[in-house]
């Protein structure tokens, strides 16, 4: 059996999506790499990419705009922020960016890291975190090179149930490397995938006994994805979970990649992804994100589900 080794994705609740989109294409320098549906509802709700140039696994974020959706609580038993990775010496630039787009952040230290926290125009906690990357930046926006995102860096566990969390990521093979303690926003522990990878390496459990609950809605994630290999080795995974009295959903069909998931002890929704076929399965890549794509198993009609969409302007 291999290793879950590293990040998958994480995705996200979103509400507009033509501000989503310039949000994470035109300020964070992503790319827009696909356009489909949620296949439970396909004529009703996107389902937004974003990557690196090619979609590469631990480089993903993808949300789903849901216009009229509640606005959400991020707190206690969520995922409750996403980190992207940047160069060391880029923290200065993004700083400016953030001041000339009018985006309040606030810089930190942790971890021997640079940390630049802010929320996207839905309130969702990011931040973009120093780091060494496999992943190369998306070279089509008007972020320098030398200064664009790598991939992910890390999700922020807030465990209901630090403990239980920990045992899960003990279970997936990831060990536990540090511990900081913040008075104010609370402690942190961390692990890391197994392996040599870098990029897209981290977990760090957020430990905060009073704070409030979250609440699912309009600016919360909804799952952190991690990068389980092909579909044996999924399966081989999802058998440990089962014996450690993680319960695993069935195996569902996501197009690009083939997923399962449970919810793991402190309320956070883990998904396990295979690493393929990826985003490339349907698309050039020098076309990804252009068009609305839908799986010829969801058997629907196309045509009529982009006229129910609402339009997406990509310049």
């Amino acid at each position: 059996m291999g290793d879950i080794n590293g990040l998958h994705h994480v995705t996200a609740f979103a509400s507009d999506p033509q501000e989503n989109l310039d949000f994470f294409r035109n300020v964070l320098g992503l790319r827009f790499i696909k356009r489909t549906v949620r296949f439970d509802v396909p004529e009703e709700i996107y389902h937004l990419y974003y990557g690196d140039g090619v979609g590469t696994a631990g480089s993903i974020v993808t949300f789903f705009p849901i216009r009229g959706m509640p606005n959400g609580e991020v707190g206690k038993g969520q995922i409750s922020g996403c980190g992207l990775i940047i160069p060391d010496g880029s923290v200065d630039y993004w700083e400016d960016r953030f001041e000339e787009h009018g985006i309040e952040h606030v810089t930190t230290e942790r971890f021997d890291e640079t940390a630049i926290e802010f929320t996207d125009p839905d309130g969702t906690p990011f931040e973009l975190v120093t780091g060494t990357s496999e992943i190369n930046p998306w070279d089509g926006g008007d972020v320098p090179t030398e200064h664009g995102v790598r991939g992910l860096h890390s999700a922020t566990v807030h465990s209901n149930d630090p403990a239980g969390t920990f045992r899960a990521l003990k279970t997936m093979g990831w060990e536990r490397i540090g511990r900081q303690d913040y008075p104010q926003t609370g402690d942190r522990v961390r692990f890391e995938a197994p392996g040599a990878r870098t990029g897209a390496d981290f977990i760090d459990v957020l430990i905060r006994p009073n704070a409030p609950q979250g609440v699912m809605g309009t600016g919360t994630f909804l799952h952190v994805a991690f990068d389980a290999g092909e579909k044996e080795e999924q399966k081989e995974w999802s058998d440990r979970f089962r014996d450690a009295g993680l319960i695993t959903t069935s195996r569902k069909d996501r197009d690009y990649f083939w997923s399962m998931y449970f919810t793991e002890p402190g309320g956070s929704v883990f998904e396990f992804a295979t690493t393929g076929p990826g985003m490339t399965l349907d698309e050039d890549v020098d076309e990804l994100g252009e068009h609305l794509r839908v799986p010829d198993w969801l058997d629907v009609d196309v045509e009529y589900i982009d006229e129910q969409l609402p339009d997406l302007t990509l310049d």
